[in-house]
C-alpha cells in the first residue's frame, strides 16, 4: 500500500515578488500532475515543517505549475528564502476545486479579497483560454492598497478578452493606473456601484469575514445558495482527512473543501459557521 505522506521532489525554475509580500514560485511539472482552480498541495520543507498552499497556474500547461507563497509562519520563511535550482517537497493536489463546468454558457461573478486571488488565478486563466464557452465574467476584487495587489500585469489582459473587471481599493493612493472602475472603499461597495448580469453563477474565495456580507449582497440580488460557491480556509495538516484539524460540522475542508457551495453548508447544522 502506498504511503500517502511520501512526497514528490520538484525544482524551482523561477521565483517572483508578488503583491501583499507575497512570492510567486515557478516549479517543475511532474508527470501526472493534474489539477483544478481551487485545489491545493502541502510543501514540506526538511526541517521546517510542512503547509497547505494553493495552486494558482493555468491547468492545461503541462511543463510548469505555479504556487502564491505569503510568508506567515515558519513553513512559508523557509520556502521565501529558497532560489532557482533549490527543490522542494509536496504532496497532492487535495481537496475540490471551483466547478468551472458549472459556470459554462452562464454568466460568471467572481468576488475576490486579499491573497484569494491566488486560488481564482487558475480558474481565470481557464476562462480566458476558452473564452466563448462562457458568458459575460465579471471580476469584484478587493484589497487594501495598490502594494497588496496580486498578479496586477495581467489586468490589461483580462480586459482585453472581455473580463469585466472591477477594483476596489480601502486606501487608495493613485499611485497604480489602470483602465477598470475603481472605488474606495470594501469589495462589497461594487455591488452598489456595477449591474450584474442575469442568471449568474458566483465564486468566492477571501477572508472569512468578506463571506458574511457578500452572501448577503448576493441574496438581495437573487442569487441562489446552489449557484454560490465559497473557498473555505482552515489549518489543514495531513490533507486526506485524518489528522481532522479542519474538521467543521461533518465537513472536512481538506477532503470535501476547500470549495463549497452555499447551499452544501446550510445541508447540515452549524455549517454556516464555518465560514
Amino acid at each position: 500500500m502506498r504511503n500517502s505522506y511520501i512526497t514528490t521532489s520538484v525544482r524551482i525554475l523561477a521565483v517572483k515578488d508578488e503583491g501583499s509580500g507575497s512570492k510567486l514560485f515557478v516549479l517543475a511539472r511532474p508527470k501526472g500532475f493534474d489539477f483544478t482552480s481551487g485545489q491545493f498541495v502541502i510543501v514540506s520543507l526538511p526541517g521546517a515543517g510542512e503547509a497547505p498552499i494553493s495552486i494558482c497556474s493555468d491547468p492545461g500547461d503541462k511543463k510548469t505549475f505555479e504556487l502564491g507563497v505569503r510568508r506567515v509562519g515558519r513553513v512559508t520563511k523557509v520556502l521565501h528564502g529558497l532560489k532557482k535550482g533549490e527543490k522542494i517537497g509536496l504532496r497532492g493536489p487535495y481537496g475540490h476545486g471551483f466547478p468551472l463546468e458549472l459556470a459554462e454558457k452562464r454568466n460568471l461573478l467572481i468576488v475576490v479579497g486579499g491573497l484569494g486571488l491566488l486560488p481564482l488565478r487558475s480558474g481565470i486563466k481557464e476562462i480566458l483560454k476558452k473564452r466563448k464557452k462562457y458568458g459575460k465574467v465579471q471580476i469584484f476584487y478587493g484589497a487594501k492598497t495598490e502594494d497588496d495587489l496580486l498578479f496586477r500585469q495581467e489586468y490589461e489582459q483580462w480586459i482585453k478578452k472581455d473580463i469585466d473587471f472591477n477594483l476596489c481599493l480601502e486606501k487608495p493612493s493613485g499611485k497604480f493606473k489602470l483602465k477598470c472602475p475603481l472605488i474606495e472603499g470594501m469589495v462589497t461597495g461594487l455591488f452598489d456601484q456595477v449591474a450584474l448580469a442575469p442568471d449568474p453563477i458566483a465564486f468566492l474565495c477571501g477572508p472569512p469575514v468578506m463571506y458574511k456580507f457578500v452572501l448577503q449582497k448576493l441574496a438581495k440580488a437573487g442569487f441562489k445558495d446552489e449557484d454560490i460557491y465559497l473557498s473555505l480556509e482552515r489549518r489543514m495538516h495531513c490533507g486526506i482527512g485524518v489528522c481532522q484539524h479542519c474538521a467543521c460540522g461533518s465537513k472536512y475542508v481538506c477532503q470535501d473543501g476547500p470549495v463549497f457551495s452555499s447551499a452544501e453548508l446550510k445541508q447540515y447544522k452549524g455549517g454556516y459557521n464555518i465560514i
